[in-house]
C-alpha cells in the first residue's frame, strides 16, 4: 500500500511533465522565461499587446510550444502558440545574433512599458504634496495625495476623501521634490512681517489706544507676519517647484488591473 502511494505521485508528476514537454531556452541571453522587456528588446512577440512573459517547451523533436502570458481587457491571460522545430532555430537565432540586454538597454525599454513601472512611479511620489488627477470618468480631481498602496491612490479634497485605483487614473500631476529657494527666504520673511505691521498701525489708526497698546499691536502684527511668513516661503517653493505629468493610455490602464 505505502509502495503504491508512492509511485501513483510519481507516475501522475511524469504525465503531467510528459503532457508540458522540457522548457527550453529561446537563447542563452534569455534564460528559462523571456520577460516583457527582452521581448521588446529582441522583438519576440511585438504582435501580442500587454506582453508580460513566455516560455517554451519543447514537445518533441519536431515541435516546440510557446506558453504566453499577457494582459487583455484588465484579465491576465494565457496562449500557447505551436512551432515546428525550424521555426523555433529561426526565432532563436535571431536572439543570438543580437547583442546581450544590459541594466541600461532594460531601462530604456521600460520607457516603452509605461504599465509595468506605474507601480514604481506613484511609490516614489511624495505624500502630502497637491496633486491634480484626471480619471477615465472624465472626472478632475485635486487634493492632498494623502497615501498610496494595494494600487490605491488615497486624495485628500475640500469635501471627500477619495479612494482612486490606478486603472481608473487616466494622468496625475504632481511634483517630484521641491525646490528650496533660499535667496527667496529672507525678501518673503520681512514682507510677511512689513503686512503684518501695517495692519497693526491701521488698527491702532483705527482704535486709538493707550501708548502702551501701540506698540504691544505693533510687535504682534509683527511677529503674526513673520509667522505667516514661513507658510509663504513654503507655498512659494512648492508652487515654484516643477510639475511631472504622466498618463496612461486606455489599454494600458486596463493592463494594471488584474
Amino acid at each position: 500500500m505505502k509502495i503504491t502511494n508512492f509511485f501513483l505521485p510519481v507516475c501522475f508528476l511524469a504525465i503531467v511533465s510528459g503532457q508540458e514537454g522540457e522548457i527550453t531556452p529561446l537563447s542563452q541571453k534569455v534564460g528559462l522565461t523571456l520577460d516583457a522587456e527582452e521581448n521588446l528588446f529582441y522583438n519576440v512577440f511585438l504582435d501580442i499587446d500587454g506582453f508580460e512573459s513566455a516560455q517554451f517547451y519543447e514537445m518533441s523533436i519536431h515541435t516546440v510550444i510557446a506558453r504566453i502570458s499577457f494582459v487583455q481587457y484588465s484579465q491576465q491571460k494565457t496562449s500557447k502558440r505551436k512551432y515546428k522545430m525550424m521555426e523555433f532555430l529561426r526565432m532563436k537565432e535571431a536572439v543570438d545574433v543580437q547583442p546581450i540586454i544590459t541594466a541600461e538597454d532594460r531601462l530604456l525599454v521600460k520607457e516603452n512599458l509605461t504599465y509595468l513601472q506605474t507601480d514604481e512611479i506613484l511609490s516614489g511620489i511624495q505624500e502630502d504634496q497637491y496633486v491634480t488627477i484626471y480619471h477615465r470618468s472624465g472626472r478632475r480631481i485635486r487634493g492632498t495625495l494623502k497615501e498610496y498602496g494595494n494600487k490605491n491612490l488615497i486624495i485628500q479634497t475640500p469635501v471627500s476623501l477619495e479612494k482612486i485605483p490606478i486603472w481608473d487614473m487616466e494622468s496625475i500631476s504632481y511634483r517630484e521634490g521641491i525646490n528650496y529657494q533660499s535667496n527667496w527666504k529672507f525678501p518673503l520673511y520681512a514682507f510677511s512681517a512689513l503686512a503684518g505691521l501695517i495692519l497693526a498701525e491701521s488698527w491702532n489708526e483705527q482704535t486709538r489706544p493707550h501708548i502702551d497698546s501701540v506698540w504691544y499691536n505693533r510687535f504682534l502684527g509683527s511677529m503674526a507676519g513673520l509667522l505667516a511668513g514661513s507658510e509663504a516661503f513654503q507655498t512659494f517653493n512648492v508652487l515654484t517647484s516643477p510639475k511631472t505629468f504622466f498618463a496612461l493610455t486606455p489599454e494600458e490602464m486596463d493592463r494594471l488591473k488584474e
